[in-house]
C-alpha cells in the first residue's frame, strides 16, 4: 500500500520503528483520517501508516479527535515535500 510504502518502516504518528518485520516488510497500520464510511476518499492525502500502538491511540484515546487533527496536518507536510 502506499502509506505503508511512503513511511519506510516508520510510523508517521510517532516517527518510531516498525515493532518488527513481517514476511512483505515492516508492520505497520494503514489508518483512514476520514473513515471511508464516513466520506473518506481512499487517497494518500486521507491515509497513513501507524503502529499498532499509534494506530489504537488514533480510535479510542480520550485525545482521538486531537491526535487525528495532528495526524491529518503531518500527512499534509508529508505530502507537500513528495510534490516538491
Amino acid at each position: 500500500m502506499y502509506a505503508k510504502k511512503r513511511a519506510n518502516g516508520l510510523c508517521e504518528g510517532c516517527n518510531g520503528t516498525a515493532p518488527f518485520e513481517t514476511k512483505s516488510g515492516p508492520y505497520l497500520e494503514v489508518h483512514h483520517l476520514t473513515r471511508l464510511a464516513d466520506g473518506g476518499a481512499d487517497l494518500p492525502q486521507n491515509v497513513i501508516a501507524l503502529c499498532p500502538t499509534c494506530h489504537r491511540k488514533a480510535h479510542y484515546s480520550l485525545g482521538h479527535l486531537e491526535f487525528n487533527n495532528k495526524l491529518i496536518n503531518k500527512v499534509a507536510a508529508i505530502e507537500a515535500k513528495l510534490i516538491e
